[in-house]
């Protein structure tokens, strides 16, 4: 990742004290997804993986995804019916 990225906002020690902290508080069933997620962001082309990053409208989406799944306002899979 591109550590200009947030420049400013915060320094490369502090996300990696804050990731493993983040990780330290996981219960074991979340550590796996954790991993999957960590796996996919290594293996993805770092070109793709950069644009993505640095599209504002994907960070903002993102930070509003974990909100909504953070207050419940999200619909179960199972709920969703699709037509095909």
């Amino acid at each position: 990742m591109d550590e200009t990225l947030n420049e400013g906002i915060m320094d490369l020690s502090e996300i990696k004290n804050k990731i493993e902290g983040a990780i330290k508080a996981l219960p074991p069933q979340k550590l796996k997804i954790a991993l999957d997620f960590l796996e996919d962001l290594q293996r993805s082309d770092e070109e793709e993986t950069r644009m993505l990053l640095n599209d504002p409208g994907f960070m903002e989406d993102y930070r509003a995804a974990k909100d909504d799944i953070r207050t419940g306002q999200t619909i179960k899979w199972e709920n969703i019916r699709r037509d095909v």
